[in-house]
């Protein structure tokens, strides 16, 4: 029974310390041309070569719910079962963890000019705020519930709260909250492009949504809506002054939107449930959480220019390599 007892203690330290230590991630040759991409339906991540679509995965003991950039093949990542950050570092090959935080991060955001992290936590409705020179949670900042998106503008960090349908703006000199408006029936997606805040969303309950809106962040007055696809839940401007597009995932399309007369200039079929995607150059990377593929999407034309499979539900992207 003894040995029973110190098996059973030495199962749960391993268990317990399984994330503590650094977890290899898949290598790749040419990093430059590498997209990596995290499971939803699989504890793991796949590196894929995209000029020959050579793929290597590798398990994880986590899945990731937020990957940020801080500098090209160097991210911050985090679990949001998980009491810890993690470093994702491209060129070395490796996920370590870094500093300790509470369970419940949703979304993470990087501000390169201060140095600092906004970590979204759905658990304690809280975006802490750290300083990542000293690895260390300077504030925390109480605002609505299920903070699921955040955008940064200058000193203001606007904060989308999803479960109480709300926006915060937050000023991040003070770490105050300066205001608060509510939005559309549980809103996703969040995007500030430099004139309106949009959100897109499901819809109240017994409803589907169709739209993305427009709100003046200065008022939280809804400005206008756009017509894109059934159940916006991304929106993505790569530049100022580049088209916004919206990805919807309940009839599965890619929305391109004029930036300056917020007109409908394309929209295509993309694949089963798309989910996330990300910009680079001229390209969207797409990932199709159902459809077990990602795409790669012409910014111009909104022509897909390549599918690859990836199975168990593609979702979280980042590049490998020096581009931004």
């Amino acid at each position: 029974m003894k040995n029973l007892f110190v098996l059973g203690v030495i199962l749960v330290v391993l268990l317990t310390g399984c994330t503590r230590v650094n977890i290899d991630l898949p290598k790749s040759d040419t990093p430059e041309s590498t997209i990596y991409v995290t499971h939803l339906k699989e504890n793991a991540i796949t590196a894929l070569d995209m000029p020959t679509g050579n793929q290597e995965k590798v398990s994880l003991p986590f899945r990731f719910s937020s990957i940020v950039e801080v500098e090209p093949g160097y991210l911050l990542a985090s679990v949001k079962e998980e009491d810890q950050l993690f470093e994702i570092n491209v060129k070395e090959n490796k996920v370590t963890p870094i500093l300790d935080v509470d369970e419940g991060i949703l979304e993470l955001l990087y501000n390169p000019e201060e140095k600092l992290l906004y970590a979204a936590n759905g658990k304690s409705n809280r975006i802490s705020v750290i300083d990542m020179e000293e690895k260390k949670a300077v504030k925390g900042i109480e605002v609505g519930e299920y903070p699921s998106k955040m955008f940064l503008d200058g000193d203001r960090l606007y904060v989308l709260t999803s479960g109480s349908g709300e926006v915060f703006v937050l000023d991040t000199a003070t770490y105050e909250v300066t205001g608060s408006f509510s939005v559309n029936a549980r809103p996703e997606g969040l995007h500030f492009d430099g004139t309106y805040l949009w959100t897109g969303g499901h819809g109240a309950a017994g409803e589907m949504n169709e739209k993305v809106f427009a709100y003046d962040p200065e008022t939280g007055k809804e400005m206008m809506s756009v017509n894109t696809g059934l159940m916006p839940i991304h929106i993505l401007q790569h530049s100022p002054d580049s088209p916004l597009f919206v990805l919807s995932h309940g009839d599965h399309s890619l929305t391109k939107i004029n930036a300056e007369t917020y007109k409908v200039e394309e929209k295509i079929d993309v694949c089963d449930n798309p989910s996330y995607m990300i910009a680079e150059k001229q390209s969207l990377y797409i990932s199709c959480l159902d459809g077990d593929e990602l795409l790669m999407v012409n910014q111009d034309n909104v022509n897909i220019m390549n599918r690859y499979k990836i199975s168990n539900g593609p979702f979280l992207l980042f590049k490998g390599g020096d581009e931004k």
